[in-house]
Order: structure tokens, then C-alpha cells, then sequence
């Protein structure tokens, strides 16, 4: 087949939000992985495993007239005996991802750069659902970081900061159309004053969103929230789900994804333990 190489066109976030709109039926929604979850027991103590990643599927081909997620079927040297073998095409930043601080600083870290004990952290889960009831560009801010220490005390050093605000993004998508025009490009996410204070007040590792940005939904182009935040070194997850069957203190969330020399995000299995 002939060599094809796609470029991205700039994201134009209201184009991609109304393409969505369009493009996604309820029937093609991506959905978590696994719903429920999974609960063994090692050395007689329970674990309960939950997978806070949306199926990878194209529901998640979202920019306009660009695929994110292709297959190119390939012939392997075990064809005869059924082995089956693709190349896959695949933009970095789909489904529930990870953000390298080298998306936003040509000279920060790629993700096969980020040590394991960095992607292996406490998870500390903020509800933004009460606010988010208010104002369908709520921010996690300084507040609600306090809030949340004043009941589970400081955050714990290396952790991982998750907003959840009951977003699921391509249901959104899908209703967008019905909802009144000054809130159809509207999305939560954190306020660059929590950001800087995660970064310089506390030794947090990542931040994660059940969205799919760090910023909120009218800060494009500019995306302040991801340019504070990477440009200090740390890396955001985008698109987690299953955040409701989590605690906000106690669990440990696991971001695996291939170690990527030079990438600037990937597609990641995200697992959280408690």
C-alpha cells in the first residue's frame, strides 16, 4: 500500500464540537472498558480494581476530516498460519490519554521519558458536580483543593489530582445540539491558579480530567491550564471515566502506556486500586 501520511489540521474547538455533534450518534458512543468493577484478593487482603478508560474506538475520531484511529492490515510471516498482523495509524492525543509535559515544551519530557514511579501514584479525586450544576465551565480552583485537604488533609507528595465532574465527552457531544448556544462549547476543567499552586505548593505528579481538556471549554486557543501545567515537568491524563466508583482519598491510580520515545502522549490504560 502507499505510504500516507496525514497531517492535522490546527484544532479548532468549536469545529470539532459541532463536527462531534453531528458525527456521533448515541449507538457509537465510546464506553468504559470494563463498567464494574474487578475485586481479587492478595495474600487474603481485597482489592478492588477499576478501569477508568473509555474503549479506544472511532467515536473518538473527532477532528474534522482527519482520522485519528486507522488499521493497515499487514502480511506477517506467520500468515499461513492465521497469524494476523496490523500497522497502526493513531494520533497521539485520542480516547483516554496521557499529556507529556513535551505536548506543550519542545524541550520537556517525552512520555518514554517519564520514569514507572511516576505513572504509579496516589490518586486524590475532586467532585466538581455541585459547581459544575452552576456553570458548565466550572473550574477546579484553589477552594476546592482546600476543601478537599481540610476533610483527607494535605494531598499526598507524588500524587495524582483527578476532577470529576460526571462528564461523560461524547454523550455530551451527542446532546450538544439541544442545549441553549452559550453553553454548546462549554466544558469543566482547572483554573490556572489550582494548577500553580499544585505545581509549586505541593508535589503532585499529574492531574486528570473526565473530560477531554485540562483547560476549560472557552479557553482555546490559548489553553493556559495546559501550558502551566506541562511546562513544569508534570503530565495530565485526559478522558478518564468510572470516577464515581472510586474514593477521593485512598485509592492508587496505575497510567500504563508503551514508553514512547519522542511521543507526546498516548493512549493509556488507567487503572485505579484501593
Amino acid at each position: 500500500m502507499p505510504d500516507r501520511r496525514d497531517t492535522l489540521p490546527p484544532l479548532d474547538r468549536r469545529a470539532l464540537l459541532a463536527a462531534l455533534a453531528v458525527a456521533a450518534p448515541a449507538t457509537a458512543l465510546a464506553r468504559p472498558v470494563s463498567p464494574e468493577p474487578a475485586r481479587v484478593r492478595l495474600h487474603g487482603r481485597p482489592i478492588t480494581m477499576v478501569d477508568c478508560t473509555h474503549k479506544l474506538t472511532k467515536a473518538f475520531d473527532f477532528t474534522p476530516g482527519t482520522q485519528r484511529i486507522g488499521f493497515e492490515p499487514l502480511r506477517g510471516s506467520g500468515e499461513d498460519a492465521g497469524m494476523l498482523l496490523n500497522r497502526v495509524q493513531l494520533v497521539e492525543h485520542t480516547g483516554t490519554h496521557i499529556d507529556a509535559p513535551r505536548h506543550f515544551d519542545p524541550a520537556g519530557k517525552s512520555l518514554g521519558e517519564i520514569p514507572l514511579m511516576d505513572l504509579v501514584v496516589p490518586l486524590a479525586r475532586i467532585d466538581l458536580r455541585r459547581k459544575l450544576a452552576q456553570s458548565r465551565n466550572a473550574t477546579v480552583d484553589l477552594a476546592d483543593i482546600r476543601a478537599w485537604e481540610a476533610e483527607h488533609d494535605r494531598l499526598p507528595d507524588n500524587c495524582c489530582v483527578a476532577m470529576w465532574s460526571g462528564w461523560s465527552p461524547l454523550e455530551e457531544l451527542a446532546r450538544m445540539p439541544s442545549l441553549p448556544p452559550a453553553q454548546r462549547y462549554a466544558s469543566p476543567g482547572f483554573s490556572v491558579e489550582a494548577v500553580r499552586f499544585l505545581a509549586a505548593e505541593r508535589r503532585v505528579r499529574g492531574i486528570a480530567v473526565d473530560t477531554m481538556s485540562l483547560d476549560t471549554g472557552g479557553s482555546a486557543p490559548h489553553y493556559p491550564a495546559h501550558g502551566e501545567w506541562l511546562r513544569s515537568g508534570r503530565w495530565g491524563v485526559e478522558g478518564l471515566t468510572n470516577l464515581e466508583r472510586i474514593p477521593e482519598a485512598g485509592a492508587l491510580l496505575i497510567v500504563a502506556a508503551a514508553p514512547l520515545e519522542g511521543a507526546t502522549g498516548l493512549p493509556v490504560r488507567a487503572i485505579a486500586l484501593y
